[in-house]
C-alpha cells in the first residue's frame, strides 16, 4: 500500500488502476460498444437520453472488476460481456435516481437528466435502465446470477429508503450499513457474479465476495473523503456536498468523536443552506485530522 493519503486516494479511486489493466482493456471497449449499441437503437427521447448518460463517461470500474474476475476463472467472452454491461447499466440507473432524489443538476461536470427534463420523465428513463440491466444479466441464462442481481437491487433500494428516513442519524454502524447498500453491494455483485458464471468452487466464490466487499467499502470511504479534500472542478460538485444534503459521512463521525460539542454539525446536516456555515464545518473537519483517520480506515479495507 502506498504511503501518502493523496496517493491512496488515487490508488483506490483512479480508473487507470483497474480499468486500465491490460487484461481487460479490449474487453472493456467491447462492453462500451455493447452499451452504446443497445441504447442508441431506442426511439426518440429515450435513445437520446440513454446515449447522453452513457457517453458522459465514468470509471466503468464495476464492469472492470467483473471482467477481471471473469479472467481469473477463464469465463467465455460473450456471456461475460453481457454480464459486465448489465452491471454497468444497473450502476447508471442508480445514478439517474440518485440525481432525482438529491435534486442534483450536475454530475461529473455535466448536466444531469433532470437538469433538462421533467423529473417524471427522468424517473421513467431510470426505470428503463433498471429493466435493461436485468435483461442484459438474464442473457447469462444463469438463475444464481439473476438471484444475486435482484438481491443486490433490493439492497440498494432499501438502503436509499433507509437513508431518506434517517438522514441525520449519526452513528458509525448506520454509516457502514449505508455505504454497503450504496456501493459495497454492487462491488460484491461485480466481483462474485463472474465467478458464479464460471462455475467457481466455494473457495473462489468466497474470495470474490470478500474482495468485492472490502474494495467497495474502501472506494466509498475515499469518495466521502474527496467531499472534504477534493477539487471542485474535478469532482463536478461543491466541496461539502454531503453535508449540504444532510448526509453524515465517516470524516464527520470521526470529527464528532473529538468535538462532540460542536453544534454547527447538527445545524448543517439539518439545514445545509447556509453555505458559510458549511464551509466552517468542512474546514474544522479538515483541521481535526478526521479526514486522515477516514483515509486510514479506507486503507484498512483495501
Amino acid at each position: 500500500m502506498v504511503n501518502s493519503n493523496i496517493d491512496t486516494v488515487q490508488y483506490i479511486s483512479s480508473p487507470s488502476m483497474i480499468a486500465g489493466n491490460d487484461l481487460i482493456q479490449k474487453k472493456l471497449a467491447l462492453v462500451e460498444e455493447l452499451l452504446i449499441a443497445e441504447q442508441s437503437g431506442q426511439p426518440g427521447l429515450l435513445g437520446d437520453a440513454a446515449v447522453q448518460l452513457l457517453q458522459a463517461g465514468g470509471k466503468r470500474i464495476r464492469a472492470s472488476i467483473n471482467l477481471l474476475s471473469a479472467a481469473i476463472f477463464d469465463e467465455e467472452l460473450e456471456k461475460s460481456l453481457s454480464l459486465a454491461a448489465g452491471i454497468e447499466m444497473l450502476h447508471t440507473a442508480t445514478l439517474v435516481h440518485d440525481d432525482i432524489i438529491d435534486g442534483s443538476f450536475q454530475r461529473r461536470g455535466r448536466p444531469t437528466l433532470n437538469a433538462n427534463l421533467d423529473p417524471k420523465l427522468s424517473v421513467l428513463i431510470g426505470d428503463f435502465f433498471f429493466a435493461r440491466a436485468a435483461n442484459l444479466v438474464a442473457e447469462t441464462n444463469n438463475l444464481d446470477i439473476m438471484k444475486q442481481f435482484s438481491e443486490t437491487l433490493m439492497i440498494i433500494l432499501s438502503g436509499e429508503v433507509n437513508q431518506q428516513m434517517a438522514r441525520w442519524q449519526i452513528d458509525r454502524q448506520s454509516y457502514f450499513d449505508r455505504i454497503y447498500a450504496k456501493t459495497g453491494a454492487m462491488f460484491v455483485l461485480a466481483a462474485k457474479s463472474a465467478a458464479v458464471l464460471a462455475g467457481a468452487n466455494k473457495k473462489g466464490l468466497d474470495a470474490m465476495q470478500r474482495y468485492g466487499y472490502h474494495i467497495g467499502m474502501a472506494y466509498q470511504i475515499v469518495d466521502d473523503v474527496l467531499d472534504f479534500r477534493g477539487d471542485e472542478g474535478v469532482l463536478g460538485k461543491p466541496v461539502g456536498s454531503d453535508l449540504r444534503e444532510g448526509i453524515v459521512t465517516l470524516p464527520v463521525l470521526y470529527y464528532l468523536q473529538v468535538r462532540p460539542d460542536d453544534d454547527r454539525v447538527a445545524s448543517v446536516v439539518r439545514d445545509g443552506r447556509d453555505g458559510g456555515l458549511v464551509d466552517e464545518v468542512v474546514e474544522a473537519v479538515r483541521d481535526s485530522g478526521a479526514v486522515d483517520r477516514a483515509m486510514s480506515r479506507a486503507e484498512g479495507f483495501a
